[in-house]
């Protein structure tokens, strides 16, 4: 995965969990192995949606589109690294 996969990925997954945390009051009624379930479900969406994000951009070859997506879910490549 690229730097840029990489952080899309990162931002995903601290997505996810923060609304995991918001809506924990909802899912009280949840047992803590269906609550974990329903962690490693939507931690695995995210990884897929940043893995098919970044096969996209990969292929594209786009530094712009790279930097655009970047923009657009507020994520920064790790030190500075190229975009493509």
């Amino acid at each position: 995965m690229s730097p840029v996969g990489e952080a899309l990925q990162e931002r995903f997954d601290n997505v996810c969990r923060a609304e995991l945390e918001r809506l924990h009051r909802k899912t009280a009624s949840l047992t803590s192995e269906q609550r974990a379930e329903v962690q490693a479900l939507t931690l695995e969406v995210a990884q897929r949606l940043a893995l098919r994000l970044d096969a996209a951009l990969v292929s594209s070859g786009s530094g712009e589109l790279a930097a655009l997506v970047m923009r657009l879910f507020a994520v920064t490549a790790p030190n500075g690294e190229d975009t493509r």
